[in-house]
């Protein structure tokens, strides 16, 4: 998943920084999160940030790289970027993935948001196979997420560099992301950055078929969503990669 600010035109103010991800920020990264992507329910409930903290933390067990942007010391964004081969940057978020999992499951709507990302996740690593993007080598970013206060200071486009310097200074060529059609997808699009793969909503039970993907796999506990449920009104979903030095260039 990934929102941002364009920075298309806006200049970079000058009381943004980048730091590295501290543990300290996961409490603000979820809340960020539940706000960008909130789940609908009831006054009261738990399932909407239990269901924010379950992706940081997913996406967590993967990353091996998080940067801060702040602006006038607040929080503001984050990029969590996974390099195939480098150490996992919090090794505690494996132990407390299944504690926020066994949280959501104690509640119905929970347990069917548990199938669904199952389902989703399921889906992304078939497509992910289907374009050659299962191999050892690569980066991923994983998130790359701007508080909608911070849109038009140019959050966006000072993490996107602080990326591309990294990935530059590490010696990595290229990286992939995934990212849905609740995210501005035309920012990629406008980078010059390659769309790998492309699956509509409508095509979701197809694919499934094909690559033995998430319908009618047994998830969240024991609980099985009927076959095709998970795929009514979800976003259509794109893979994207895009060249480390020709990045670079066209932010010149």
């Amino acid at each position: 998943m990934t929102d941002l600010d364009s920075g298309r035109t806006a200049k970079a103010d000058r009381r943004v920084a980048v730091r590295p991800l501290v543990w300290d920020d996961v409490d603000s990264l979820v809340g960020e999160f539940d706000r960008t992507w909130k789940v609908d329910e009831p006054e009261g409930g738990e399932v909407s940030r239990l269901s924010a903290a379950h992706f940081i933390l997913q996406y967590l067990t993967e990353t091996t790289r998080g940067a801060v942007a702040t602006l006038d010391g607040r929080f503001m964004g984050v990029t969590l970027l996974g390099v195939k081969g480098d150490p996992v940057l919090f090794d505690r978020a494996a132990d407390l993935l299944p504690q926020v999992d066994r949280q959501l499951g104690r509640t119905g709507l929970g347990t069917r948001f548990l199938a669904d990302a199952v389902a989703w996740r399921d889906t992304e690593v078939a497509l992910e196979g289907q374009v050659g993007l299962d191999g050892p080598e690569g980066a991923e970013l994983k998130l790359f997420l701007v508080a909608k206060e911070a849109r038009g200071h140019g959050v966006g486009r000072t993490l996107w560099s602080d990326l591309l310097d990294y990935l530059a200074g590490h010696r990595v060529e290229r990286f992939y992301l995934h990212t849905d059609s609740s995210c501005d997808v035309g920012y990629y699009d406008h980078q010059g950055m390659e769309r790998l793969a492309e699956l509509k909503s409508g095509d979701y039970p197809d694919f499934a078929r094909r690559m033995g993907a998430a319908a009618g796999k047994e998830a969240a506990g024991g609980n099985l969503r009927p076959e095709g449920d998970f795929y009514e009104g979800v976003d259509d979903i794109f893979i994207y990669a895009g060249s480390v030095r020709d990045q670079i260039r066209r932010g010149r």
